[in-house]
């Protein structure tokens, strides 16, 4: 062990009160089950609902539909960087002339990143391409000194991305979003309440047309939150209401719960179909390879712990995807899929890596303009 290593080591064991001292620490007032479960955002009542909540698909019932009653679903699944494959296909779709105006766009993760410009159209299709092949992980995070990593919330802070998010999510365009709600058109958005263990589906566009004073801010808080990879990047403390007293509520990223969003599980396993979503078109984006992906992992906890948790995503999304498409087979719903294929090399160096975002989002930009990049069914293993 090299002796500087040696020395930091030392510092931290002898001295931790110098290591909390510049931290980044999170002070709330304790709450209890029976304070969350009343909890409500001031002057927005229609801002959240629990996704198992027994009216939870009811409440993603869009009112608009197209000229001939069809209405399209849009779900943007999390992936971190890989979502510069959405980003790309969503442009290359609209060079195909075949991208509809979807009734409901779902987002968790990086994919919440991408959903409110999804949702507002073609248009900007340039932003998306820019956030995701004109930035690199210094836009997004800053490490913290090692010495207070134990004593912090997370190992890396977002202020760059919280910062990010404020630029390009202008009070204007969250206007405009407000006024696509006030059409009939719906945006939604999860995050994971550590404290309830559940996840929470945010309705975008009933927060953006709200007259609520904090609405822009809660708008962007909510978007950082659901890519807030719980330990790895800080959670995002959320203001609530309950029993007259404020209360700080902990979000993580939406992918902690479930990595992609169509109707919530249990509406799914029950079997409902709200009549709002009648002649329904399903399109999933996949931010992710769905095979499994050989690698010959190395006898060490860093490297087997990586592989373990990244084939448990890969499951989890995998058993979402399914479910999705058999509640689509039983109900004559139309289901597509498309998801990063399983021979795209896995070339990058970094995360946020700038090359490996521009190749990717080239990837999916050139499937998006064939017009033929949806699968009917989710792959076998082998395919």
């Amino acid at each position: 062990m090299p002796a500087r290593f040696r020395t930091v080591l030392l510092a931290a064991c002898l001295a931790p009160s110098l290591a909390l001292a510049g931290c980044a620490t999170i002070h709330r007032e304790p709450f209890g089950e029976a304070q969350q479960a009343e909890a409500v955002i001031p002057g927005m009542p229609q801002a959240r609902f629990w996704a198992d909540a027994p009216g939870a698909a009811r409440l993603m019932a869009p009112a608009y539909a197209g000229p001939q009653g069809e209405r399209s679903m849009l779900a943007l699944s999390g992936g971190s960087d890989n979502g510069a494959y959405g980003a790309g296909l969503l442009d290359g779709w609209t060079k195909s002339g075949t991208r509809p105006e979807f009734s409901v766009v779902t987002g968790v993760s990086t994919g919440a990143l991408i959903a409110p410009f999804a949702f507002l159209g073609p248009d900007q299709d340039a932003t998306l391409e820019k956030l995701f092949t004109g930035v690199s992980a210094k836009n997004i995070y800053k490490n913290r000194f090692p010495l207070v990593i134990p004593f912090s919330p997370s190992i890396a802070d977002t202020k760059p991305l919280a910062r990010m998010i404020e630029t390009v999510l202008s009070d204007a365009l969250i206007d405009r979003i407000g006024a696509e709600h006030a059409r009939g058109r719906r945006l939604f958005v999860s995050t994971a309440n550590l404290d309830a263990q559940r996840m929470v589906i945010w309705n975008m566009g009933a927060i953006a047309a709200s007259k609520a004073p904090g609405r822009y801010g809660l708008f962007r808080q909510v978007l950082l939150a659901s890519s807030a990879i719980p330990a790895f990047f800080p959670p995002v403390m959320i203001k609530a209401e309950s029993g007259g007293r404020t209360i700080s509520e902990m979000h993580v990223d939406g992918g902690t719960t479930a990595q992609i969003l169509t109707l919530p599980d249990q509406a799914i396993i029950a079997g409902q179909l709200p009549s709002a979503l009648s002649q329904l078109h399903i399109y999933m984006i996949v931010n992710n390879k769905l095979n499994g992906e050989f690698k010959l992992v190395k006898p060490r906890t860093v490297p087997i712990a990586s592989q373990a948790i990244s084939l448990n995503l890969r499951r989890a999304t995998a058993s979402t995807v399914n479910l999705s498409y058999l509640y689509a087979k039983a109900h004559n719903i139309d289901f597509n899929l498309s998801f990063i294929g399983k021979d795209y090399p896995a070339n990058k160096k970094n995360l946020f890596d700038t090359d490996f975002m521009r190749a990717l989002f080239a990837y999916g930009r050139g499937l998006g303009e064939t017009g033929k990049f949806w699968a009917k069914r989710p792959p076998d293993e082998d395919e």
